[in-house]
Order: structure tokens, then sequence, then C-alpha cells
């Protein structure tokens, strides 16, 4: 073989498992109206959810993602809660807000988590 088909080969080989590694502790890119889990590996005190701040119309349903390895909640801030979802490691849950205004919300096991559902009458700016 010459060093040139050496190369190809090598190549060819090396793609598959560089294009497996490369999404490794990537975040998914973020659908419309979704909220995602973030777990930096070895980093606690930074887990998140992302976006920060979620902006949407009311009566939109927004899915809360657990893309994690550990068990968390999206609890309410508010008096009375009124949403306290449990999302399952690889699971998602939703909930719709029905009305204007700023929901805060934290993780109930995690509380260093936090983020805001901002729901506009109409569309958002």
């Amino acid at each position: 073989m010459t060093p040139r088909w050496i190369f190809r080969a090598a190549a060819c080989l090396l793609l598959p498992a560089l294009a497996a590694c490369g999404g490794v502790g990537a975040t998914p890119p973020l659908r419309p109206n979704e909220v995602q889990v973030i777990e930096p590996a070895g980093k606690e005190a930074d887990w998140t959810y992302a976006p920060k701040e979620l902006r949407v119309a009311a009566g939109t349903t927004v899915t809360f993602v657990n893309r994690g390895k550990e068990f968390h909640t999206a609890t309410s801030d508010e008096p009375g809660r009124p949403f306290d979802l449990g999302m399952d490691s690889g699971k998602s849950v939703t909930f719709t807000f029905s009305n204007a205004g700023a929901f805060a919300y934290h993780c109930g096991v995690h509380p260093q988590m936090t983020g805001v559902v901002r729901v506009c009458e109409g569309a958002c700016p």
C-alpha cells in the first residue's frame, strides 16, 4: 500500500469515531418552548436550566427536559406552587402557562438551579 492509501484508510476509520465523540458533554440544541436541565460533569454547583429565561405567549405549553443523570424538579417559587414538576433522568414533562406574568422556579433537589418563564399577552418582544 502506498502512504496515500494508508492515510485514506486511517481517515476512514477515524472519522466515525471522531463524529461519535463530538457530542460528548455538548448540550443538544434547544427547541422552541423547551427548557433543558444542564449537568456539567463533576460540577454540581454549575448545574442549571437552559435557557435561564424563556419567553412565551400565554397559553403556550413548555417542555422541561432532563437529559442529565439525576432526578430534578421544576418547582414554582410562587405561593401555592402552581407547578411542581418532577423529571426522572432522560424524561420530559410539560406545563401550560395560561396567564401572563413572570414565573420563577427552582429545582427542589438542587436549589442552585433556577430559571424564569416570562409569559406575555400575545407574542413576546
